[in-house]
């Protein structure tokens, strides 16, 4: 079934509507004569505690209110039941019957045109007259009255709203009929819970039972929920038990025997609590194998116990003991909000993966705020302490026992999810010390399979890949069953399925942690590549600076006879061998001394090899080149020369180096055989010096042929950050 209307336009009809039942309440509440007092009952005693200025009450504001009458000599004594808010705790029907008939009577009593009132203050009984205003002004309704009414709408407007995100759900328009409920029976009590003295018996009579109606209809659809919710426990005719059987404790109360009847509703009331127990068990243990169902039943069951279960402690069975009720009916009702509130998000599935862990910080917060309150009721009644010192003894011994307690108990609860950072640190360091490879991704699918023992680890599908493209985060997935890792840098996307081996869902909690765990990783992976890429550049570095610079030194000292030059070329090439090795970064040196120096070793070079060498450009500027750039330089003539020793044949060869303004321009030319560009492109010096020369931004170029070969660059006075390879 699909709603024809988008959520927003039924969201705001549910609004309308239950406004409209809102104003209906405040205008029965209104339409009623009033002495502008506030009445409160104090001790058994009915206590004037306001009123308005224009109320013969005005001056005698703290004294009590004891009887009332049409004329002085007719004064009907009032009593504590005359004010109680909710007469159905009275108790036996006699005293109920009492109690309407009394309403009844002070009713007509204040629609007089005068009416005569007993007072009673420290300086005795005082009778007065006064003339009931025909109707309540909207400043004089109290704020428990503004309660209900809010109880009201919010509950019928969160329903239709689950209703309309939700229109197949069976268990959404179950909520939807407790919202009525809830609707029906605080609005109704805001009217009569607050009324300043008497309401007459057609009205109170009306009101009461649309509160019994509202509040057994919500019992109607509460535990028919809780049978067919997160797991249908009966079907067919059965589902329809709770409202047959509720149903006809609806008659009985309203219609059969009604007001003597409405004594037995906080019995009734209980009954249908300890039912809506009962399923609440039942359901648990059907689902104790599904973690979704558990997460629900988690934050149901608590929002359940919590309200339903703090309203019938407080307001329904003390009455059956014949003990006073612990909250008045109005604040009460912002408990049944509670478990509204609560099951609407169970029945939204609104994160359903938090349900657990609010759950659990719910019922840490309530079991801490009902120890406070017991703890400072003991001292105030027991020792007879004054209140401001119990509660302050109090609040320190929930602060020093308790709430250390509460921490132990949530670590304990998150014990074996969460690794100790050393022991993590270590595991990330082993995985990325790791060759990369299938061994290094399985001890990361490890890593994941000890934080969280999912049931399953498996790669994403395609389309969880393509929701996956822009995601920077741990996703939560199928309600908190999947919690899809994102791509990193340096490893794949996972999908991980039902954590504790099933028995829980993933939490925001998880994909939190998740994330910090894949930052770390992916970092710690991307840190050790770029350190492995590093030691690869420097032996390459190395490798081809002592091919390009080393030998042809080497050659030069085979070349040549002379002892003692021999000696020097082998004693500069273990300077350069150690300049390579530790390469050091040298400050910007004279291109000219440079130069000279270049030119005097490849020259000796050449004339070991009886070839003569010819040195065009000797008129260079006064200016200092970086280290990199000289480098390269002697790099390539190096490489050059090498190359016409080796396998030129040639009798002569000329260098020429030019500086324009930004450029160095180099050319060495000899007048061998030449060789075949293409196949030499191959080999290790030219190919190194190709790449050397494009990683500075320089050109390079080769031409040979039989008389002869050229090799020219342009080199760049400064090269980019990149730069060549020192």
């Amino acid at each position: 079934m699909q709603s024809r209307y988008p959520p927003s336009v039924i969201l705001v009809g549910a609004l309308v509507v239950a406004l409209i039942c809102a104003a209906l309440a405040t205008a029965t509440a209104l339409n009623r004569p009033s002495l502008g007092a506030g009445l409160t009952l104090r001790a058994d005693q009915i206590v004037i505690t306001q009123a308005a200025a224009t109320s013969a009450l005005a001056d005698h504001v703290g004294k009590r209110l004891t009887a009332i009458g049409e004329t002085a000599d007719s004064l009907v004594p009032l009593i504590a039941d005359d004010l109680v808010p909710e007469p159905d705790i009275l108790g036996t029907p006699d005293r109920l019957l009492a109690f309407y008939q009394r309403q009844d009577r002070f009713d007509t009593i204040l629609r007089g045109p005068q009416v005569w009132l007993e007072v009673v203050g420290a300086s005795g009984p005082e009778v007065i007259a006064a003339a009931p205003a025909p109707t309540r002004q909207l400043r004089d309704l109290p704020l428990p009255f503004w309660t209900q009414i809010a109880v009201g709408v919010i509950g019928w407007t969160l329903g239709a709203w689950v209703v309309a995100m939700r229109p197949r759900s069976g268990s959404a328009w179950m909520l939807l009929l407790t919202g009525l409920g809830l609707t029906m029976a605080a609005q109704s009590a805001a009217v009569y819970s607050t009324r300043e003295l008497a309401l007459d018996l057609g009205a109170f009579g009306s009101l009461s039972r649309i509160n019994v109606f509202g509040t057994l209809t919500f019992g109607i659809g509460m535990v028919t929920l809780f049978l067919i919710y997160p797991k249908r426990l009966v079907s067919g005719a059965a589902q329809y038990l709770p409202a047959l059987v509720i149903g006809a404790a609806i008659l009985y109360v309203i219609a059969w025997d009604w007001p003597a009847a409405a004594v037995h509703l906080q019995l009734i009331i209980a009954i249908i609590m300890a039912v809506l127990v009962g399923a609440i068990a039942v359901q648990y243990v059907v689902n104790r194998r599904d973690p979704t169902a558990r997460a629900i039943l988690g934050w149901l069951g608590l929002s359940v116990i919590l309200g339903a279960g703090g309203f019938v402690t407080t307001v329904v069975v003390p009455p059956l003991f014949g003990l006073p009720i612990v909250l008045e009916q109005s604040t009460a009702f912002l408990l049944f909000l509670i478990i509204y509130i609560g099951v609407a998000l169970g029945v939204l599935r609104y994160r359903l993966f938090d349900l657990a862990d609010w759950s659990v910080g719910v019922l840490f917060y309530a079991v801490g705020v009902a120890l406070l309150l017991t703890l400072d009721a003991l001292l105030i009644y027991g020792l007879a302490l004054d209140q401001f010192p119990a509660f302050s003894l109090s609040l320190a011994v929930i602060c020093l026992t308790y709430l250390p307690l509460r921490n132990r108990l949530s670590d304990r609860l998150n014990r074996g999810t969460i690794l100790p950072m050393e022991e993590l640190y270590r595991r990330v360091t082993d995985i990325t010390h790791m060759p990369e490879g299938p061994a290094q991704h399985q001890r990361i699918r490890a890593l994941w399979a000890e934080l969280f023992q999912p049931l399953n680890i498996s790669p994403v599908t395609d389309a969880e890949a393509a929701d996956l493209s822009t995601a920077t985060a741990p996703v939560l997935a199928n309600d908190g069953q999947t919690l899809l890792l994102p791509r990193g840098a340096h490893f794949d996307a996972l999908r991980l399925d039902f954590p504790a081996q099933g028995a829980r869902l993933f939490s925001s909690r998880d994909a939190a942690q998740a994330a910090t765990i894949g930052h770390l990783l992916d970092d710690s992976l991307g840190r050790h590549k770029a350190y492995r890429q590093a030691i690869s550049t420097e032996r390459s570095r190395i490798n081809r600076d002592m091919h390009d610079n080393i030998g042809i030194l080497l050659l030069s000292a085979l070349h040549n006879p002379a002892l003692d030059r021999k000696n020097a070329l082998i004693r500069q090439t273990l300077s350069d061998l150690r300049e390579i090795v530790a390469n050091p970064m040298h400050d910007p040196l004279p291109l000219r001394d440079l130069i000279a120096d270049l030119r005097a070793e490849l020259g000796e070079a050449l004339e070991a090899a009886r070839i003569d060498l010819r040195w065009d450009g000797t008129d260079l500027p006064d200016i200092t080149v970086p280290n990199q750039t000289f480098r390269l330089l002697r790099a390539l003539l190096r490489e050059g020369v090498s190359n016409i020793l080796h396998h030129s044949g040639a009798r002569q060869a000329s260098v020429s180096v030019q500086v324009t303004q930004d450029q160095i321009l180099v050319s060495l030319v000899d007048d061998g055989t030449g060789f075949d560009v293409t196949a030499a492109a191959a080999g290790n010096g030219l190919q190194n010096l190709h790449q050397r020369m494009v990683q500075s931004g320089s050109s390079f170029s080769i031409s040979s042929s039989s008389s002869g070969t050229c090799l020219s660059a342009r080199l760049p006075l400064y090269p980019s950050a990149k730069g060549a390879a020192p």
